[in-house]
């Protein structure tokens, strides 16, 4: 086998190689001060009321099932997989970079270990070869995913990418797009040029074809730093020439070099060597120059992205961890995670995609919201001094938080998890504080703290709707029961609701199911309260039903609202503790929270409930952000629309990105925001409406019911499309 070897510093001079390596600590220097200048950014939030140790917080971080979430999130890009365009343009440019960093820390190493202190060459032989091509291949690699990336941004141009507020950055993206593309191109031309000094020799010898070299006389023709073999190789080699024998044998091994080299080999052998060292500094300078731009660029995403997702909060998507209690002025009143979350956005725009928000014209872009705080955040200087500006106004206007749904479709599809909901939530704490409310917002939350629920309705009529009922439930508080059946707002006073509800304890009394409820004494869960940023109130509707479940024998819970579903599942239990002084985590300690739709689907797969008769229609299934999106409930509701004989037809807008009817957060109380042509649930009955011959939409949440059923007729297709809850057909076909 030949002795293929690379010649790490051909045609460098020796003033050059001690240039580069005097840079290497300063170049070091530079970025790792930028980099503390970017985390300390970071720690400029208080930290977190109770918060772990930081031992603890790395405990946290290094649970194998997040180190392994990392490396598909990070590594891989798994969030980016619907967007096959992205998904390549990202993987192309992501490992395109990592490789050639490989391949420039073995050359370096190979130079300054192996080399220097071992007497023994690491690029040589068949590894040497290997090492040329994937260097070619993946440089080729990277400058395919930057054309991707460069046609999207500048050709496509989708709207997502056009930012409105841009952090402090000394470059923007086409710059540093442009940096990736030329270092990969010198890297060719510098590695081209070295070949072609090789060629150029070649034909010098084939001219002097007869003649006989001495040895030593190699190195008088330029070959002492020849690119492909050893010394000790290269008089054997030339002897070869003579005989017709291949002087490049590997040249399948570097076919962007040899197809660069042919290009110069014309040139005489002095201007290939000067090419040659011009390519060389280019290429380290531009090199030095991305690495010490990093810690100032986004490219620090790179850093922040990672870390977000290391050390986010360890709370489940259904519970609102109360971080910042007192609300959000400036960004120094979110906590370091939040910080790190702002600063971890890579501005790609697609939570804006999703947001039901911004689709039907609000005046609320997450990603905007995330740049606004994040150039805060860069602008704020390390120590306090008292002149921190708000957030609040000309940054972040009030509207466009109170615009928010909460629904997380933004944070489901956030490549780097950043958590939009709950940094709005934290600001809106703030405005709350401030009085700075939506006035029918501001009639609810009086209504929530005077009866318990957002009708402003006597406690009483809770249960009106059971009076017509022909048989009895019971009290929990008094009798035992299989079920604690906690109904909620709208299922109990809602008219167009409370239709269903009497639907379903029909269905279940026929199924022989155990029920009870709180009666008169359950109030609403808080689940939307605590999301507008009234924690206070939540706190004592928390409370308030907490006593009564004490109270209560029980050992299932059962909802009818997602809402309730997601609070009594995940917030009422948040502290993880259950005793005297948490009466709502001491009574759903260890017993299980179903929304109605599971317990069907349990029933019928049991066989303990049977369709009398087929529902001969077709049907599209919308997804409650709070079952499905929060919770993971999918499958079960579909389980039962098969059971009924219903053909069912999915909106392209299903599962985990279902589009919010625009209930949540708040927003059904609040008053319609002026100019907006388009609300939340009309742009959703447009889709169903759109789906050939279905002619029913099929909800599992009362607020959904009511939005849907407004907007089919603000829509105008009230004639062709019912709105249903899945409740009322198992009720019909159970007949």
């Amino acid at each position: 086998m030949e002795e293929y070897a690379r010649p790490i510093m051909w045609n460098v001079p020796r003033w050059a190689e001690i240039t580069l390596y005097a840079m290497i600590p300063l170049v070091t220097i530079a970025f790792l001060a930028g980099a503390v200048w970017r985390v300390r950014k970071w720690f400029l939030g208080q930290a977190e009321a109770g918060t772990p140790t930081a031992r603890q917080q790395l405990l946290q971080a290094l649970q194998p099932k997040r180190l392994a979430e990392l490396v598909k999130t990070a590594l891989f890009q798994s969030r980016l997989a619907p967007d096959g365009f992205s998904l390549i343009m990202h993987q192309a440019i992501f490992w395109g970079m990592v490789f050639l960093f490989i391949g420039t820390a073995l050359a370096t190493i190979d130079q300054d270990v192996t080399n220097l202190f071992l007497d023994w060459q690491l690029l040589s032989g068949r590894f040497y070869l290997l090492f040329e091509f994937v260097l070619d291949v993946f440089g080729i690699v990277l400058i395919v995913g930057v054309a991707m990336a460069a046609y999207r941004r500048y050709v496509l141009r989708p709207e997502r990418l056009q930012a409105k507020r841009k952090q402090i950055s000394l470059w923007d993206a086409f710059p540093f797009l442009t940096f990736l593309v030329l270092i990969a191109v010198t890297g060719f031309l510098v590695e081209g040029l070295r070949i072609a000094e090789g060629m150029h020799i070649e034909s010098q010898v084939r001219a002097a074809a007869g003649a006989t070299l001495k040895t030593g006389e190699v190195d008088q023709l330029g070959l002492s730093g020849h690119f492909h073999m050893g010394r000790a190789r290269q008089d054997a080699e030339l002897k070869r020439i003579y005989g017709g024998g291949p002087v490049f044998p590997a040249a399948a091994a570097a076919p962007v070099g040899f197809g660069l080299a042919k290009v110069f080999v014309p040139l005489p052998l002095d201007s290939i060597r000067l090419l040659h060292q011009l390519c060389w500094w280019a290429h380290a300078f531009l090199a030095f120059g991305l690495i010490v731009s990093i810690p100032l660029t986004k490219a620090f995403h790179l850093i922040s992205s990672p870390a977000n997702m290391l050390f986010r909060h360890p709370a489940p998507a259904g519970r609102l961890p109360v971080l910042v209690e007192s609300g959000v002025r400036t960004v120094r009143d979110y906590t370091w995670r939040q910080l790190l979350q702002v600063d971890a956005c890579t501005w790609c725009g697609k939570c804006q995609e999703v947001c039901p928000g911004y689709n039907t014209g609000f005046p609320l872009s997450p990603r905007d919201f995330v740049q606004g705080v994040g150039s805060q955040l860069l602008r704020t200087k390390p120590k306090a001094n008292g002149d921190t500006p708000s957030l609040h106004g000309v940054t972040i206007p009030a509207e466009e938080l109170w615009s928010c749904c909460t629904c997380r479709a933004c944070e489901d599809i956030c490549p780097v998890q950043v958590q939009h909901p709950r940094l709005i939530v934290d600001m809106r704490r703030h405005l709350v504080d401030q009085g700075q409310v939506d006035e029918g917002l501001q009639d609810a939350l009086m209504n929530f703290q005077r009866y318990g629920n957002s009708f402003g309705q006597s406690a009483k009529k809770r249960i009106d709707w059971t009076k017509t009922l022909d048989f009895k439930l019971k009290d929990v508080r008094k009798e035992e029961a299989e079920y604690l059946w906690f109904v909620g707002d709208y299922a109990s006073y809602d008219q167009r609701a409370q239709a269903v509800t009497r639907a379903v304890a029909k269905v279940l009394q026929r199924a022989g199911v155990d029920l009870g409820l709180l009666m008169d004494k359950e109030q609403n869960s808080g689940n939307d309260v605590r999301r507008i940023g009234e924690e206070g109130l939540f706190s004592m509707l928390r409370e308030k039903n907490g006593k009564e479940l004490a109270k209560a024998k029980f050992r299932r819970v059962l909802t009818s609202d997602p809402h309730t579903y997601n609070t009594l599942k995940n917030e009422y239990q948040s502290d993880g503790q259950a005793g005297e002084a948490d009466p709502a985590a001491a009574a759903l300690a260890g017993k299980p929270v179903l929304h109605y739709t599971e317990l069907l689907d349990e029933l019928i797969r049991q066989g303990t409930l049977q369709r009398a008769r087929t529902l001969d229609c077709t049907v599209t299934y919308h997804d409650p952000c709070y079952l499905g999106r929060f919770n993971g409930v999918y499958d079960a509701p579909r389980r039962v629309l098969q059971a009924l004989g219903v053909r069912l037809v999915e909106m392209p807008r299903n599962r985990c990105n279902s589009f919010c009817c625009g209930a949540g957060g708040g927003r059904l109380w609040m008053k319609d925001t002026p100019g907006i042509e388009e609300r939340p649930a009309e742009n959703r009955v447009k889709e169903a409406a759109s789906l050939p011959g279905v002619q029913c939409l099929v909800v599992a949440c009362p607020k959904d019911l009511v939005m849907f059923q407004d907007a089919v007729k603000t829509v105008g297709v009230e004639d062709r499309l019912r709105v249903a809850d899945l409740g009322e057909l198992v009720s019909e076909a159970m007949e």
